[in-house]
């Protein structure tokens, strides 16, 4: 990195604030990867791309809000409207899983683990169990 990005980070002033400033930001962007994986892992593709055009119009529209920087008219109106999807999107994906889990939802029975006697198929051998309770 020094070589292709003149001044380069030898030049960089380090001290304990910058460099503590660094790695914070370090840390936030490994657990905001982190979290795409973890969101990849348990919804599908869709979804995972969908969260990441969320994030990025909360961003633009976020330093509207709060920084008052100025995208453009234009991308004002995308992300507002890429939110609005999204939220559409969402709310109809929970609604369909919510009515697959519904519908396949069967009655539930509870098997108890069968003995060893039972297993064996022999009748004369029993199996004791002892245990101490302190």
């Amino acid at each position: 990195m020094p070589w292709l990005d003149p001044p380069g980070v030898l030049s960089f002033k380090w001290d304990i604030n910058n460099s503590t400033v660094v790695l914070t930001l370090a840390l936030l962007g490994f657990l905001l990867q982190w979290s795409g994986a973890l969101a990849l892992g348990a919804t599908s593709a869709t979804s995972h791309v969908v969260l990441g055009q969320f994030k990025t119009c909360v961003i633009v529209v976020g330093g509207y809000l709060l920084f008052n920087s100025d995208p453009g008219f234009v991308s004002l109106c995308g992300a507002v409207a890429a939110l609005g999807g999204t939220s559409v999107y969402t709310s109809l994906s929970l609604k369909e899983t919510n009515h697959q889990s519904s519908s396949k939802q069967l009655p539930t029975q509870i098997s108890l683990p069968k003995s060893k006697t039972s297993e064996n198929g022999s009748e004369g051998s029993t199996v004791t169990s002892t245990s101490n309770v302190v």
